[in-house]
Formats: C-alpha cells, structure tokens, sequence
C-alpha cells in the first residue's frame, strides 16, 4: 500500500460544554483517539464514540466523561454529522484542490445523535459497521484530516445474516429484509419517492452481487460517504471532474456572483464520449423538398459556419480549394473543392470543373457541380499560380472572387497542426486539424424555487446539440444544463450572458478538442442555430419593450394597439411590414441611450430613433457580437405559447365566459361529448378538465382539447346560432394545429409551406371576422395580440428550420422541475455553484459509465477500465441505465403526431396502413379488429368538408390480416354517423398525412 505522506493539520477550537446527556466532545491529539476508560487506542473519532456508546455507555450517561488531557496543543472537534441534503461540497483543507467556493455551506448540528439501541444491537455486525463507517466518516470532514481508505465488509458478513433470517420468526414479514425496508419507508415522516426506493433497492441488489462473486482473498469495499459526496475536492480520487465556472455578474448593490457549467466544457466531454461524438456533428443536408431533420434549414444550409470545409476520403483529408482528380481514366478532368454536403443520405462535394485551355493555362467553370465523394481518386498536390487560372462563363475571364479565395485564399477553419504531434517525415504544412461542426439550440426560462411556484424566482439556460435525431434532442440524456441565477438584486438570467457570449465567440473560431470519434484532436466550430424561449425572454434577449407596447414585434415595425379607435382592415393583419433587421439592432446598440436614428423604420421613407420603436438599453447587445445569432431570424416563433397559450386560450375562454357565458345547458351538452371522446383510441391522451376552468388550462390541456373541439362543434353544434361564429376560428385554428404539430416533412415540403401560410391567413380572417361579426359587449378585439401576429412570420421560421415543432420550448420547460429539485435540496446559500455542480457531477459520471476519455492529473489521456462496460451489459444494461441515468423521468412527449414508433396495434383503433410486402404503396384506411384490419374508403369530398376540415369514410367490405400490415399514422375516427366514419383531420398531423398522400381529391 502506497504511504500516505500527507502532513495532518489541525485547527484549534475551544471545547464547548455538552448539550445533553449522552452526547460527547472529543479532544483529538495528533491523529489518535483514546478511550479514557480503558484507555484503548482509535484511529477515528467515530470508532471511538461507538466503542464508548457500546462498552461504556453507562459510565458516559452517568459522568458525562471527555477524553483524557492531551499533553500538547491539541484540537477539541465536537462530532457533527453534515446534513447530506444541504449539498456540502466543502472538503478538507490537507486533501482537496481549492473551487474558489468562499461560501461555507449550513451544518445541522443536532443530526449527530443516534440512537444507542442500534448502536448497541448492531455494533457486532460487519454489513452495519462497514455501512456506519461509510455514512460516519463525514462526521469531521470540516476538522479532520481523512485518507481515501475504504470501508470493508468481511466475505463471511451475508452468511451471518442468513442464519438468524428464519421465514418463521420474522411473521407478519415474509423475512427481516422485508422488515427492514418496511421500516425504512413508513418507520418515520422522512419522505422517499417510488422511483427513489426503486434505485436504492437495485443498487442493493448489484453491491449485494458483487460481495457475492468477489473472490476469495479479495476484500469488499464500500466507499465512505465523503468519497462520494465531495469526490471532486479529493485529490487522489480518479474520476473527471466538471470544471464549473464561478464569474461575476452586475447587480443593483453591486458586483455579484454565479456558476456556469460553459458550453465549451460540456462539448469537450461529448466529443471525448464515444457514443456521442460521432452524432453531434454534421453537414449540410441538400435533399430538395423536404425537411426531416435540421441540417436541411435555409440557415444550415447557407450560413458560412455552418458549412463543411473538409472530408476525409480513403483515408486523404481533402479541403476546401483542393483541385482533386476522378476516379477515371481521363486525367484532364479535375474539380476545385468549395464544401462538402449530403444530400439523401449520400455525402457529395460542391466543385468547379477545372479545364486545361493549354500546357499552362486553366479555366474554372462558374457552373457548380455536385460530385459523390466516393468518385474521388486523389489531390493534385502541384502548386497552382494565379496567372495561369482564368473562370470560364461564356467566355475565359479574370479570376471570379469565388474562385480567386478557393485557390489561394486561407480558410479560416484550415489550422495545422504543430510540430510536435507531427512525425518527423511529414510537411507540417500538409497535416491540418479535422474540422467537425457541432450546432448547438440554446434555451433561457424562468422557473421558481419554491414548490408553491410563484416566489423565488430562478432564472436558468440549457443548451442542446441540433445534429441529434429529433426523439433524441429532445431526450433528459441530451440537455446540457448551463447554469441557473436567482433573479434578484438587479440580476438575472440575462447577467449571464457575458460569459455565454465570450465562450461562443470562441466556438465560433474553433477549439481544438480530442474526438472519440477520430481518435485524435480535431477542431471543433460551434454555431448557434437559435436561441429558444417564451416570448417575454425572446424581447428580452433582443431589448426590446415586451408584447405590451406599441411596436412589440422583433421581426417587423407592426404598430398594434388594444384602443377601439384602432382600426385596420384585414390586409393589415395579414401583410407583411417593414423589417426589424439585425442592422437595426447593431444601429440601436450604438448609442448608449439608443437614441440613434433607425432609417426607413417604422415605415419607407420614416427615421425614427430607437428608443422610440420599442428598443430598449443595451444589456444584451453582447449577443450582436456572434456571428452565427441574428436576433431578427434566429429567435423563431415558439408555438407553445403563441398557438395552445395565445390563440387557444383567447378562443376557448370566450367560448366558455363569452359566448356560452350563461347557456348553462350547452356547456353541460359540451361537456358530456368531451367525456364520450376518452373513450376513442386515437388520441394518446384524453382530455378530462372541466372547461369552467379553462383559464388555468396547461399547454398539455389544449394539446387534446383543439384536436377535438372542432369536430365536436361541426358535428353536433352547427345549428346553434350563438356558435355561428366562433366555430370557424376553431376549424381554422384546428387545420393550422394538425399542420404544424408534425416533426418532420418528407415529401412536398414547398407545398407544405404555402398550406401552412394559408392556414394562418385564414385564421386571422376567421378572427377578424369574429371581431367584426360579434355584438358581445365581452368579447375583445384578438386580431391585436402579438400572439396573433407572430403567426405570420411562422412561415419564414419553416424555411429557415423546419417544421415549428422543433422549436417548441414544452421540453425545456418539462426540465424545470428537475432544476427546481435540485434547488429544494440546497442549502440557499449558494445556489448557483449548487445546482452546477450536481449536474456537473451527472455529466462526468455518464462520460464514464459511457466509456468517455479525459485528462489525468498527469496530463496523460486515460478512460475508463472494461469491467464497467462488462458489468453493466451483464446486468440487465437496459434496466441499469432506466433506472440511474434518468430513462424513468424522461421528458413526456404530448404531441400526439400520429407517429409510429415502438407503439403496437391496438384493437378497436384506426390508422393508415400499408402491405409489408408493397410499403411504397398508397395508405389504405383501416380499422383494427381483432385478428384482421377492415378497410374504409374517404367518399368524395364536399366544399362544406373541406371549410370544416373533416373527410367522411364507408366500409369497403375488404380486410387482411394485421399481420400483413404495418401502421404507418394514426387516425381518430371516433365521431359516427351512419354510414359514415368522420375522418377527423384536426388531429395532430392527420390533415397533412392525408393530403400528402393523396387519400382523396
């Protein structure tokens, strides 16, 4: 065994009296502890007090003894044990690497006495000594110096316990484990969770194991309590540590301070894990007229950061202004490099074909050309100079800008590598870093630190990487906490920022990074694709008023107001208006007033200053700073709060408190229809609130509730008069719902596009209309709302990402409760490092459990040992990573899309199915039933179909087995009205499945 060389030091308190009977001091003398009742030696202050509570607990009670007199200076500890719950990451000052905390976390100091029955009973039990020592160990951990040792439970301990754990005398209990559990859960009102006692007991199950199969002559060890707690000021522990950030952020009385776990640190774990490193890049994707996945956004697209500079091809890393030769047998014909792409799922290089005009002179083609990377043979390596280079359009001319720079200008994401990771046979400047884009989502929301939700506001940031599939970004195991701030004293989360900002703007010029993937250090660009938020944050994060005032929108200079002297035609609501450009908002940070003039705003031909159209101060200007932001087209419409929490909510309060605000009996006709529909099986979700309480209604809530309502009204209200008007804003609002709640497009995407714009304009005259219609003195005006008007940029937001559910923020929300939980557990001293640091430690634990790499203490790259990959797999691997790394509180998808994923065939349940043997064929209609599915055709449809946004379908009479099929979307096909089965297309994604497909005409 290594000798421990560490000096022991000492601080020197003064001994206080006993507070009650039975309770101790100890006066502890170089590291020695003596009984002075028997005068027996102990290395730890705890072994001591169990000796004395076990062998002399009498003579303790009655004379209350201390320790003998030490004959030096000495140090007088009281026995304290640190509340576990308060987060005490506070560590030894002999043993530990200082975190610059200066924040000393609360002790409960009445937690240290337990109870002498127990300590009695028990003391003679190994699994209880090693378990005590374990949890005992962090009793001094402020005042003594403690080793790294472990606890160790003898092989003969679980053989013991068998021979006194008889079924008979353990009745009513089936045996003295059950017992125990028993008592660990309703002993007391210490509260533990269902899923918490799930963990405990499958992490007894495997230590217990373990014990099982170690070997004989090998010992079991338990780690201590301190070890596991505070590993991370341990200097001979072993495991990665999470560099968490404190910095310092302005606040009303001052300078303050926060924690932040940097997005440069997080990206530096994921590209050294190999599971991950190799999904969270990407390139470009080209293929045309679709959008499944965000590499084929306008922006991914076209953005200069977003492009991919370089590919290795056999082995050959080939670049940007390379001239490479084909794999032909013609070698006149070579290309000139601009960036790689995919394009269905095939990788391909954009080149210039380069054409020899004579033995020294070159013509580059201004016509790009997409070229299979696999056709190319290798790089021209002879040195080209530019009077020998000419583009060719219709004639040979001077070099194009484009041309000039692929062929003699320098990238700058091309950086060599040094000498001294070169071999010595290889030009340096030949051997260049590997570049790997990594886009990343970033997220900012308000949550609270109390369980009441409305005081002690939090303000908090996330980050996701955008290559992910869209299932898996949105996954618990893919959200990167940042960091979090208590929203007080003139800071918040916008404070942050600064650091933010810093961090990224060196992303955006390349960090090197070690990549599993490659196995060696590449150079890692990291652009922002949007920043993603509720829409008081996004005016937050562009500075401007908010949604109240009279020019709210970040993209346009709409001027909206609630006066009734308000009034604009249709064609106001629906047009487009002048630009809030990025130009806009560099001019108005320029001033420190924001009193510079911004031209052609708010209006053509109008300059106003900036303080006058909404611009606020400049306190998140820093954001203009990035190349790869635009606050005016990378801050996208959030669906969540402008559709379910903006259009919904105004409709259905008005429905319930407006329209039908005393017809007592419609409501109650409504509501039992609303009940009925539970009973269909193609919806996920049921929708069981009563609508009195529509204004408390979650987005989850109006998730269900607008894929039913409009079919309802149709179908069974429509000769109501007082609903005349209100039931055309909720078909169009349902069409519009069904259209963008879908998470990809694969097919037809432009003409996706255009249905979802005209479904916006449609709802706006639907609203319109209503505002112009209604003589309800109680209705309000909606085509005001900036909720409203934000619709029409939902287009441009399409284009630029993909479908708007990528963009929701329900995930990023759904994570709040985890950061409040954590909050509950802290001591509320220092919440910030807190908070960063548990999620810091969960980050660091999963790189290790996932075969992640990193950077010793000696400076060396080590990874962890194959017993731990080996163990886990034969455990049960689903089980164990269900369990601890966070699969049981996955994020709940609401959406209800009508995806097919790993959901099977339910009886009684309608869907679009093809053959297994013919899948590219066309979706047939069909209802499970039983063993076999029966088909329905959609009858042609009427133009009062269509307005109302439903299809009507009949029996064929045919049917295959459900073993023949496959389910390729869901359908609710609850409503029946003989003979027809009402295709109800305001389900989420059912309306364009359905035209997408040709189902009818």
């Amino acid at each position: 065994m290594q000798k421990n060389t560490r000096q022991e030091t000492y601080k020197i308190v003064k001994t206080q009296p006993s507070k009650r009977q039975g309770e101790l001091n100890f006066s502890i003398n170089s590291g020695v502890f003596i009984c002075s009742e028997c005068e027996k030696e102990f290395e730890k202050p705890w072994l001591l007090k169990r000796h004395l509570k076990v062998h002399h607990i009498s003579n303790q009670m009655a004379t209350n003894t201390v320790l003998d007199e030490p004959k030096q200076a000495e140090l007088i500890v009281e026995n304290t044990i640190p509340d576990a719950n308060a987060f005490d990451y506070s560590s030894d000052e002999d043993d530990s690497s200082s975190i610059g905390d200066e924040e000393d976390n609360i002790v409960d100091e009445e937690n240290d006495i337990v109870n002498n029955f127990f300590d009695i009973e028990m003391n003679s039990n190994p699994v209880f000594n090693a378990f005590s020592d374990m949890f005992s160990s962090a009793a001094a951990a402020d005042e003594v110096s403690m080793t790294d040792d472990d606890s160790e439970i003898p092989e003969e301990v679980f053989e013991t316990i068998g021979t006194v754990n008889d079924p008979t005398s353990c009745y009513p209990f089936r045996d003295l484990q059950t017992m125990i559990l028993f008592a660990f859960i309703d002993g007391d009102n210490d509260m533990i969770s269902q899923q918490m006692l799930k963990k405990i007991l499958l992490a007894m199950n495997l230590i217990i194991k373990i014990q099982q199969e170690t070997p004989i002559g090998r010992t079991f060890k338990l780690p201590r309590l301190d070890a596991l707690l505070n590993y991370q000021a341990r200097k001979k522990s072993k495991m990665p540590v999470f560099p968490s950030q404190r910095i310092s952020v302005p606040g009303s009385n001052g300078n303050a301070f926060a924690h932040i776990n940097l997005p440069s640190d997080h990206l530096r774990f994921l590209m050294a894990n190999p599971k991950k490193s190799k999904l969270i890049s990407s390139m470009p994707d080209c293929t045309p007229n679709q959008s499944i996945c965000l590499e084929q956004g306008e922006k991914w697209r076209t953005h200069h950061l977003f492009q991919q500079p370089m590919h290795t091809v056999n082995g050959i890393d080939v670049w940007f202004g390379n001239i490479i030769y084909l794999k032909t047998n013609d070698c006149s014909i070579r290309f000139l490099i601009e960036l790689f792409h995919m394009t269905n799922k095939n990788i391909f290089a954009r080149e210039y074909l380069v054409r020899a005009i004579s033995i020294v002179c070159y013509g580059v083609e201004v016509a790009v050309t997409d070229l299979r990377v696999e056709q190319i043979s290798h790089v021209d390596t002879t040195p080209v100079e530019r009077d020998h280079y000419y583009s060719i359009s219709s004639s040979l001319t001077k070099l194009s800008p484009a041309h000039d720079f692929l062929l003699f200008g320098v990238h700058p994401m091309k950086k060599p590598m040094p000498l001294s990771v070169l071999p010595g046979n290889v030009d340096r400047d030949a051997v260049f870093y590997k570049v790997r884009i990594v886009s990343i989502i970033l997220f900012t929301d308000d949550t609270s630190g109390n369980r009441s939700k409305q005081y002690n506001p939090f303000e908090s940031w996330l980050m996701r990487c955008t290559a992910l599939p869209f299932k898996d970004r949105n996954s618990i195991a893919n959200i990167q906490f940042l960091s979090t701030i208590p929203k007080k004293d003139g800071a918040n989360g916008m404070s942050l920022l600064p650091a933010i900002v810093d961090d990224f703007k060196k992303l955006e010029k390349g960090v090197k990074m070690f990549s599993a993937e490659d196995n060696e250090y590449v150079l890692v660009v990291v652009p922002i694709l949007w920043i993603e938020a509720d829409m008081p944050c996004h005016s937050e994060l562009c500075r401007l008023l908010g949604p109240a005032t009279t020019f709210p929108c970040r993209r346009c200079y709409i001027e909206l107001r609630h006066a009734k002297d308000f009034v604009k035609n249709l064609s106001y609501f629906c047009e487009c208006h002048e630009r809030r450009t990025q130009e806009h908002y560099v001019l108005a940070n320029s001033s420190p007033g924001r009193d510079t003039e911004i031209p052609n705003a708010p209006k053509i031909g109008m300059n106003m200053p900036a303080n006058e159209i909404s611009f606020r101060d400049r306190s998140t200007g820093r954001l203009l700073e990035l190349q790869s932001f635009d606050p005016e087209k990378d801050t996208p419409v959030e669906i969540l709060r402008t559709i379910l929490l903006g259009v919904a909510k105004y409709m259905v309060i008005d429905l319930v408190k407006v329209v039908l605000k005393n017809d007592t009996a419609t409501i109650a006709r409504l509501s039992e229809f609303l009940t009925d529909y539970t009973r269909s099986t193609g919806l996920s979700r049921k929708f069981t609130q009563n609508l009195r309480h529509s204004g408390s209604f979650l987005g989850r809530d109006f998730k269900v509730l607008l894929q039913i309502l409009s079919v309802i009204l149709i179908t069974e209200f429509s000769g109501n008069h007082e609903l005349d008007l209100v039931i055309p804003c909720f078909v169009e609002l349902g069409q519009l719902c069904s259209l963008v709640f879908v998470r990809q497009v694969t097919s037809d995407f432009d003409n996706y596009i255009i249905r979802v714009n005209n479904a916006v304009k449609r709802l706006i005259r639907a609203l319109f209309d209503y505002n112009k219609g209604t003589k309800n003195e109680l209705h309000k005006a909606y085509c005001t709302k900036p909720k409203v008007h934000y619709l029409t940029h939902l287009k441009e937001d399409i284009i630029r990402f993909g479908p708007a559910l990528n963009y929701e923020t329900e995930k990023g929300e759904q994570f709040n409760k985890h950061i409040r939980e954590h909050l509950f557990h802290t001591n509320c001293q220092n919440t910030s490092r807190d908070v960063c640091l548990k999620f810091a430690k969960q980050v660091a634990l999963q790189h290790v459990i996932d075969g992640g790499s990193w950077i010793n203490s000696s400076g060396n790259r080590e990874k962890s040992g194959t017993g731990i990959e080996r163990f886990i797999k034969d455990n049960n691997e689903s089980l164990f990573y269900y369990t601890f790394f966070g699969g049981s509180r996955e994020l709940k998808d609401n959406n209800d899309t009508g995806d097919i994923e790993d959901d099977t065939i339910q009886n009684n349940s309608f869907g679009a199915f093809v053959f297994k043997d013919d899948p590219i064929s066309r979706p047939r209609i069909g209802l499970v039933s039983g063993s076999v599915v029966k088909f329905l055709s959609i009858v042609p449809c009427t133009d009062n179909d269509r307005n109302n946004n439903y299809a009507k379908a009949v029996m064929t009479g045919e049917h295959s087995d459900v073993a023949n099929m496959n389910l390729v979307c869901k359908l609710d096909l609850h409503i029946f009205r003989n003979p027809f089965y009402i295709v109800n297309l305001s389900k989420f994604g059912s309306y364009w499945f359905i035209f997408n497909n040709i189902l009818f005409d």
